[in-house]
């Protein structure tokens, strides 16, 4: 099975807090030295590395592009801030550095109205015509919009980081606040990682987030397996799950995907997004 992770992170300072550490703590090529012996004691064959920038990372986007010019497994999403005044101008800047996509991070709760707006009109245009791929971070109700755009640019591709930010009460998934997540389904160009399940489970370090499954189930059956895409959510998921554990968790614990689906869902789908179909 060819694995392209769709939802790594590769910092020159360790994104991690919580715990020391000391395996990534190596200087600035920690993380990326890390992410390479998994790769090569795992078979991946590529990782959308996903751009972020604030005070601590300033300068992330300069970074991958660095670290791409050796890694050929390195697909670059430069981040882009959620500002619809300079998104298009950053956009272009980027492109020209060579990443493959971009990369949009919203605070949890601003209205993302503004992704309609007649502002941002020449960004979308910009990605359809470019055929580069954005990767939100949101919530579920910053969806809403987005569904907008891909009626009105149907040749945007949009990835959708975590699942949204799901929520599941007492072992059920809240299909009120998924709907707009879910509403995206009627749209070619919309994608969803299954990635992150740490993060929305009680314990996160227990696993397998078994808790999550019915997200996973709904999504299936919403998007088809076609437009879901495996992402670890590295280095972050570290401070909860092994990376084995992480790679494992849809083919080996799940168990609602057959052999053709984990293909698609493990490496088809995100090439299809590189290859621009």
């Amino acid at each position: 099975m060819n694995i392209i992770d769709a939802h790594i992170h590769l910092f020159e300072k360790p994104c991690g807090d919580l715990f020391d550490n000391v395996h990534i703590k190596t200087g600035p090529d920690g993380e990326a030295r890390l992410f390479e012996q998994y790769r090569r004691a795992f078979g991946i064959e590529g990782a959308f590395v996903i751009g972020y920038e604030d005070r601590r990372q300033p300068r992330n986007n300069a970074y991958v592009r660095s670290l791409a010019k050796r890694c050929r497994w390195i697909h670059s999403f430069g981040y882009v801030r959620a500002n619809p005044a300079t998104m298009l101008h950053k956009a272009r800047e980027l492109a020209g550095y060579g990443h493959v996509g971009l990369s949009c991070y919203l605070d949890r709760q601003d209205s993302a109205e503004w992704l309609v707006s007649g502002t941002m009109a020449p960004f979308w245009d910009f990605l359809q015509e470019r055929r580069m791929p954005i990767s939100f971070n949101l919530s579920t109700f910053q969806c809403r919009p987005l569904a907008e755009v891909c009626a009105a640019h149907p040749g945007v591709r949009v990835l959708i980081s975590h699942m949204a930010r799901p929520k599941v009460v007492k072992g059920k998934l809240d299909e009120r606040d998924y709907a707009p997540l879910l509403a995206l389904a009627d749209h070619e160009g919309a994608y969803v990682k299954l990635s992150g399940f740490y993060a929305y489970v009680k314990d996160s370090w227990r696993w397998p987030q078994r808790g999550l499954f019915v997200v996973v189930d709904r999504l299936r059956s919403a998007f088809g397996a076609k437009r879901l895409l495996f992402a670890s959510d590295f280095s972050p998921v570290l401070e909860h799950n092994t990376y084995r554990q992480t790679l494992e968790l849809l083919r080996t614990e799940y168990r609602g995907l057959s052999a053709q689906e984990l293909a698609d869902v493990y490496g088809s789908n995100a090439k299809r997004i590189l290859e621009g179909r």
